[in-house]
């Protein structure tokens, strides 16, 4: 059972969290703000940028009228791809999320989120949620090897120059391979990054240890496991991803696995 980004195929929704509110951030001006964030957020990918944030408002941090948000695409998606998710991803947020104070949406290969706070460079941790497949693992040490694995890849994203993407592949056993993603939010320090990857990891044992595919993601970072390569090759041109199939069973666990509190951590919902 696999997840399949292939540039020919749709976007797969995976998540999304809305905030309502009955205070008078949900006012008028407020929502007129979000449909201004929403509408830039088109218009600007439309350039071809794969990530970026605003503030919609008067730009004064205290000023609880304004909208800060960002969107995002997986860090092996570029181009036309990419604006095509994003363009879907405007659309179910408002339709998901009408007349919200904040909203986050996930998809397989990005992210959209906006809020009444300022969270921009903040590590962001809840909430949390993860996506487990129907395998199960063969024996108890495969936990292990996939956090081990996973290690490897905080390590690199947090030490090279790229800081907000990595992937590797691993030989499993003589005829199995497993195919691992971690990624942050670009506006998040090395330091930052490797503190929200920590606490995804972490926990992993409670919400994905006797699987062999998952995924797990908060608004700051996410990672991911598979047995299949999902992602895109860094080659300088992009080629499309193999069509292994679909979300069938997959199961979503649409609670936080676990409420991580870090130093300076930021709550959005």
């Amino acid at each position: 059972m696999t997840l399949s980004s292939a540039q020919s195929q749709s976007p797969l929704y995976w998540h999304s969290v809305c905030q309502n509110s009955t205070e008078k951030t949900n006012s008028t001006s407020y929502q007129s703000n979000v449909n201004n964030f929403l509408s830039w957020i088109n218009t600007d990918s439309a350039k071809g940028t794969v990530y970026n944030h605003n503030t919609m408002g008067r730009n004064n941090n205290s000023d609880h009228g304004n909208v800060y948000g960002f969107y995002e695409c997986r860090g092996d998606i570029t181009g036309s791809f990419c604006q095509s998710c994003i363009n879907t991803a405007v659309r179910e947020t408002a339709q998901r999320c009408p007349n919200s104070v904040s909203a986050m949406i996930w998809y397989d290969i990005r992210i959209i989120g906006y809020s009444n706070q300022n969270s921009s460079g903040k590590v962001i941790v809840t909430p949390s949620w993860n996506i487990t497949g129907s395998e199960n693992v063969k024996d108890s040490t495969e936990l292990g090897r996939a956090e081990n694995e996973m290690m490897s890849l905080i390590g690199k994203v947090t030490t090279e120059d790229n800081p907000h993407l990595a992937t590797g592949e691993y030989n499993w056993s003589d005829t199995e391979k497993r195919y691992g993603l971690v990624q942050c939010n670009r506006e998040l320090s090395k330091d930052g990054c490797r503190q929200c990857l920590g606490a995804m990891l972490d926990g992993v044992p409670q919400c994905c240890g006797t699987k062999v595919t998952w995924v797990v993601a908060s608004p700051s970072c996410g990672m991911k496991i598979d047995d299949y390569r999902f992602y895109q090759l860094q080659t300088g041109s992009l080629s499309p991803l193999p069509n292994l199939g679909n979300i069938n069973g997959w199961f979503v666990n649409l609670e936080s696995f676990q409420r991580v509190e870090l130093q300076n951590d930021f709550v959005i919902a």
